[in-house]
């Protein structure tokens, strides 16, 4: 009981972690691109992953097998991040978001049939009021009715890419962090992300300028809580069900969309609301019956 206590507090905290992360990526983004943003985002998060798993490096059990595995799943993390960038670049946030957060639905399903994971009735319950809470903080209604989901230019197809490769990849982390710990596969797997943006930089002859204080200081925080967000994950996973801790850190949208009310100003409407109701109340569920 007290390791699934400990595991669902690991979800919340991943949950802020990834919320507070996605909250601050809209400045750098708008300033210096993607790429860079991910390139730099990536330097202060080895940075900070170096300094702790040097400080845990007497408990760590290296593997180069699952260090090998470590490194491939972070080629899913980096493909998955340009075609989010890429799908909400071209594309409608309140289609594309949506479409990208149900990855929820892949790694549950994928957690139930390769690690014979069980959901009893109540946590079913509450992970569909989470899902369907997820769909409609972000989803904007009047967006379905001009839109063209097979269409390249609505974002959808890259949506849905990120969807597959989300689902794949939080699925997947549950491989390495039981043999070589939740602290080094954070640390490979932000290493090969910052490896392949550094090549992408490199490739599309994009300037390695480092940007002005103020971006660094947004970008250190995005990278910040991006590490806490995986780390708190691999936690989490390391000591209860993939599908719990996924659902609870898939919850993530309710942090942004609070952040973007009190932090921009921006206003939620009457279905966000209903929204955050039901996310709550799904974790509440959770982490009491």
């Amino acid at each position: 009981m007290e390791d699934t206590t400990l595991a669902i507090l690991f979800g919340l905290i991943s949950m802020l972690g990834y919320g507070l992360s996605n909250g601050l990526t809209k400045v750098p983004l708008l300033k210096i691109g993607n790429i860079k943003t991910v390139f730099y985002r990536g330097i202060f998060a080895n940075i900070l992953l170096l300094i702790t798993t040097l400080f845990y490096l007497p408990k760590i059990n290296f593997s180069l097998n699952y260090i090998l595995i470590a490194f491939l799943i972070s080629t899913i993390a980096y493909l998955s991040i340009i075609a989010f960038y890429k799908a909400l670049k071209i594309g409608k946030i309140g289609l594309v978001s949506p479409v990208a957060n149900s990855s929820v639905i892949f790694t549950i399903l994928f957690s139930i049939i390769f690690f014979s994971e069980s959901l009893s009735a109540i946590q079913a319950f509450s992970v569909l009021l989470i899902i369907s809470g997820i769909t409609l903080i972000s989803i904007n209604f009047s967006d379905l009715k001009n839109s063209h989901f097979l269409k390249t230019s609505s974002g959808i197809p890259h949506a849905l890419i990120t969807c597959l490769l989300w689902g794949l990849m939080y699925f997947l982390f549950k491989i390495p962090v039981m043999v070589i710990g939740p602290i080094l596969t954070t640390f490979i797997i932000e290493c090969g992300i910052l490896l392949y943006s550094g090549i992408h930089l490199k490739i599309s002859k994009t300037s390695f300028d480092i940007p002005n204080p103020v971006i660094l200081t947004y970008i250190f925080f995005v990278a910040f809580f991006g590490v806490i967000g995986t780390l708190f994950f691999n936690l989490g996973i390391k000591i209860y069900d993939v599908s719990i801790i996924a659902a609870l850190t898939f919850s993530s949208p309710i942090v942004v969309a609070l952040y973007g009310r009190f932090i921009y100003k921006e206003k939620l409407t009457l279905s966000q609301w209903l929204a955050i109701l039901l996310i709550l109340t799904g974790i509440i569920c959770i982490s009491y019956f």
